[in-house]
Formats: structure tokens, C-alpha cells, sequence
């Protein structure tokens, strides 16, 4: 693959060592603030663009009116998904975001899901959330945490609704609980709680570096541009691979 890396903060310059590790060619790097044309984007097979929400959207719009393939690491813009989707339906090009591109973390959707739809029959269970990531992380809650808000809602009868920010007061039979801490320099960790007066069941997941997130947005890169022109999601390239 030829690729453009949009934004070379910590995890762009991660995927752009994994895909060279790969066998792919970097073609070209554009960082926040720099023209994003078919000049500056040349003849890229895929943008990868790794940048921070606030300019997330508009560079999605710039490389597919430049008619070029996108994949999108940067979360926090998710209140914008359906024009994006609609962008990507008229462009013709070929499309794929995730909360999180790491292939343990996707796994690890799946193992709580399944866990929720059991501590759904189990009403003495409480749930919680918890996550940590580094001080560089611009947006809070992280994407992944949002995902894993949803499946437990989805999947729990007895929490509707998430609270994200300092409670200072007793919570709700109703609420989910998910607390975020930023701290460090290379921190990614993310834990479900199922609590009882008996016991607790935590299960985790801590990242020991940023290669797994790089590796899984380059097999969803190579991945991707054997598809058809559409929006796909990081589920969509699991189904393919876990059958």
C-alpha cells in the first residue's frame, strides 16, 4: 500500500513504523493545520488520518472529496458520524473508522459482552467502569469507553443510562458508572466491575505499548482496500477474519 499519514502525533508515527514493517510505503505525512488536496495527497492508495477531534471531520471531508480511500484512528467525533457516513456514501470511495483498533481490545468487546448478558440474570450485580490512558489523550471518555458503555446497556436490563463525570452524590440503581483517569505517558487500561456484598468480578484489559492499536489499523488497512467502496467499521473486518 501507498499511504498519506494525516497527523504524526505518538500513535501516527506508530502506524506509519508498523506499516513500513509491513512492506508499505509512506508517500506522503500531513500534519494538523496543512492542505489536505490531491496534491497533498498524491497517489496514496489510503489516508490514515490519526489526528484530534476537533479537525477529525473536516480532514475526512478533504481526502473524500480528493476521492481517496480513508481510515480513521481519531475518536471523539462520533456526534458527527451520520453526515460522515453520508459524505462517504456519495464519494464512492472505500471507508472504515473503530473506537479502537487494537485486535486484543475488539476481543475483549466480545468477552464483556457475553459476560453482561449473564450478570443480566444475575440482579445481585452491580457494574461499573473504569479507564485510565495516558496525559496526552485529548478526548474523555475515551471511544473504547464509550463502546463499552453501550454494550453494557445494550446488554443489561437494569442500567439505562451512563454517568461519566465526579458523582457527589449516592448513584442510582439505573446508572452505570464510568470513571476516566489521564496520567503518564504510555497508559491504555480499561476495567468492567461486577459487584456483589459476596464477591467481584473484574475483567481487564491493559495495553503494554501502542503496537497492537497500530497493527490492527494496518490489517484493517490491508484489509480494507480489497473491499468494495463503503462505510465499514471495525466489526465488519472482525466477521471477516473471526467466522
Amino acid at each position: 500500500m501507498k499511504l498519506v499519514h494525516i497527523g504524526l502525533g505518538g500513535m501516527g508515527k506508530t502506524v506509519q513504523t508498523i506499516a513500513q514493517e509491513r512492506g508499505h510505503q509512506s508517500v506522503g505525512e500531513i500534519e494538523v493545520g496543512d492542505e489536505i488536496d490531491t496534491s497533498s495527497l498524491g497517489n496514496c492508495d489510503l489516508a490514515i488520518e490519526c489526528t484530534v477531534p476537533k479537525a477529525c471531520v473536516g480532514n475526512i471531508r478533504k481526502v473524500l472529496k480528493a476521492g481517496k480511500d480513508c481510515l480513521v484512528i481519531t475518536t471523539g467525533w462520533y456526534d458527527e458520524m451520520d453526515e460522515v457516513r453520508e459524505m462517504v456514501e456519495k464519494s464512492g470511495v472505500r471507508f472504515l473508522y473503530a473506537s479502537n483498533f487494537s485486535i486484543g481490545v475488539n476481543l475483549y468487546f466480545r468477552v464483556v459482552e457475553e459476560a453482561a448478558k449473564l450478570i443480566n440474570l444475575a440482579d445481585e450485580y452491580d457494574v461499573w467502569g473504569h479507564e485510565i490512558h495516558h496525559k496526552n489523550k485529548v478526548d474523555s471518555p475515551s471511544g473504547t469507553a464509550k463502546t463499552l458503555e453501550t454494550i453494557l446497556l445494550q446488554n443489561i436490563d437494569r442500567k439505562k443510562r451512563v454517568v461519566e463525570e465526579k458523582l457527589d452524590r449516592k448513584i442510582e440503581d439505573d446508572e452505570l458508572h464510568f470513571s476516566s483517569v489521564r496520567g503518564g505517558m504510555v497508559n491504555f487500561g480499561h476495567t468492567i466491575g461486577f459487584d456483589s456484598s459476596s464477591d467481584c468480578i473484574k475483567i481487564e484489559h491493559f495495553a503494554r505499548n501502542r503496537d497492537g492499536y497500530a497493527l490492527g489499523a494496518i490489517k484493517c488497512a490491508e484489509w480494507l482496500l480489497q473491499q468494495k467502496p463503503g462505510f465499514y467499521t471495525m466489526d465488519d473486518f472482525l466477521k471477516s477474519v473471526f467466522k
